[in-house]
């Protein structure tokens, strides 16, 4: 390939840092502005790539490398919640007394302020769209934490089957809460090599249309009890 050139480079900066436009880099790219830090340039730079191949989306790129820690800040400004109703702290351990039916209107009129204040604007503090491709977060020597008031995952796939959510541990996938549903409208399976253990310490409720059990004495010469009908479907599984 040959080399690219550009006539008409600018740069500006100090020992502390460089400005540059058009720089032909050694990968044979041309920057279209490229800031870099003086005494650790080579690897902390932000770069915006002006030539490249845009099928693997090297062309309209941008970079940024740092040999330190990066930290992005944002939404300072933002009131995600409403601010707190003054009339809500005016009602005071006294005006709770009131009975009757003033009493009960005032209190509902408290309570829907409240509720007022406490439901969250939803307002995105930083927003991350790729329009194609693919979103890759890796920290192959560290940990990923998500932290949040609340977090959700949606998978919706172009024709409303690809929308997968998998999930790979080597070791330990462990759910803890105070509630846990799992809701399907085809199939649950729950599958071990080894034990499985369900424990209900206060109540346990199974129930199917159709229930078929199986256990490891129903193979071989003492099939499962079945009152005449057909083979447990679990015995014919796992002969």
């Amino acid at each position: 390939m040959a080399k690219k050139e550009n006539f008409h480079p600018y740069y500006i900066g100090t020992e502390h840092g460089r400005l540059s436009f058009g720089e032909v880099r050694v990968s044979n790219e041309i920057s279209a502005c490229m800031l870099q830090s003086g005494p650790d340039g080579g690897r902390h730079y932000i770069t915006m790539e002006e030539t490249g191949d845009a099928k693997i989306g090297t062309k309209g790129s941008t970079k940024v490398y740092c040999p330190g820690t990066f930290t992005v800040r944002s939404g300072k400004d933002i009131e995600n919640y409403p601010k707190k109703d003054p009339r809500v702290d005016a009602i005071s351990d006294v005006g709770r007394a009131i009975a009757g039916e003033v009493g009960e209107r005032v209190f509902g009129a408290v309570e829907e302020l409240i509720d007022k204040d406490e439901k969250p604007r939803n307002i995105p503090a930083m927003w991350y769209e790729a329009e194609n491709g693919d979103i890759i977060i890796k920290a192959p020597r560290g940990r990923i934490k998500l932290e949040a008031e609340s977090i959700e995952l949606t998978a919706k796939g172009f024709d409303g089957r690809t929308g997968n959510i998998l999930m790979d541990a080597d070791d330990k996938i462990a759910l803890k809460a105070q509630i846990i549903d799992v809701n399907s409208r085809v199939s649950t399976k729950i599958f071990s090599e080894s034990t499985v253990d369900m424990i209900g310490s206060g109540i346990m409720n199974i129930y199917g249309g159709l229930c078929d059990f199986a256990d490891r004495t129903t193979k071989g010469s003492k099939p499962s009890k079945t009152c005449g009908g057909a083979k447990s479907i679990n015995e014919e599984r796992n002969k």
